[in-house]
């Protein structure tokens, strides 16, 4: 049930999944985070948290459909 206990550590962390979604966090360069921004306002998002979210969905559903070198190669067709 509890996850992440390290009895060296100070801090300890103890989760429990009761079902809810993970928080992932993820570090971004300003010009990628102003450009998710920008495209958020112009396609009516509600949140950065939704845009990727969708982002991530469509990029894991085409890794399993074309597989790495597929999806790469689908980006340079672009």
């Amino acid at each position: 049930m509890s996850q992440g206990y390290d009895p060296r550590s100070r801090s300890t962390v103890i989760e429990i999944d009761i079902g809810y979604p993970k928080v992932v966090s993820v570090k971004l360069d300003m010009a990628l985070l102003k450009e998710i921004d920008e495209l958020c306002r112009r396609l009516n998002y509600r949140s950065r948290s939704e845009f990727i979210r969708e982002a991530l969905r469509l990029y894991v559903n085409l890794l399993k459909l074309k597989g790495r070198e597929g999806v790469k190669n689908l980006i340079k067709q672009i």
